[in-house]
């Protein structure tokens, strides 16, 4: 039996059926977790800012109008929630390091230095740099997801992509293709 799409998830939902968002969930948190563990630099708020994510979706897929895919419409509900708890908290410099991931459920990857050393070298890249980079290598998602998920066209994702090599291959990251 084969896995039922996002799109069929999404419809199922909407036809009063709690289980399909609970595999929309089970599906995408991790995912999405990681990339707002990047943006939040905060395993605890990361946590908050799924929780908050999985809200806001369960409240608006009822208006959902398949103009995107599923997951690109919780990617941007995830720009926002982080972009909220980032404006709400102090500012931090890009070069600080995180706060301590122990209590957060990649404790693993983040004791791992490779981990450590690719968070530190996309951290000096700009903030769609970074954005591009995670979409495009971290969740490989295609240029034209990519373009969708950032609401760019798919001309400046690679632009943006190619600067964020170049800039990471400065700093000392080898391999990048």
């Amino acid at each position: 039996m084969t896995e039922p799409s996002d799109v069929e998830l999404v419809q199922r939902f909407r036809s009063g059926d709690p289980e399909a968002f609970e595999t929309l969930v089970r599906r995408h948190q991790h995912r999405l977790y990681r990339l707002a563990s990047v943006w939040l630099r905060d395993p605890r708020q990361a946590e908050d800012a799924v929780q908050e994510i999985f809200l806001r979706a369960w409240r608006g897929l009822a208006g959902f109008r398949f103009r995107a895919a599923p997951f690109t419409w919780l990617y941007r509900t995830a720009r926002h929630v982080c972009g909220e708890y980032n404006r709400g908290r102090r500012a931090e410099s890009l070069e600080a390091e995180p706060a301590d991931p122990a209590d957060g459920p990649e404790r693993r990857a983040d004791d791992d230095e490779a981990a450590r050393r690719v968070r530190q070298l996309v951290a000096v890249l700009a903030p769609r740099q970074r954005e591009v980079v995670m979409l495009r290598i971290f969740e490989e998602l295609t240029v034209a997801e990519t373009a969708r998920a950032m609401g760019c066209r798919q001309g400046t994702v690679k632009a943006l992509l190619h600067k964020a090599i170049a800039r990471l291959r400065s700093e000392g990251a080898e391999g990048l293709e």
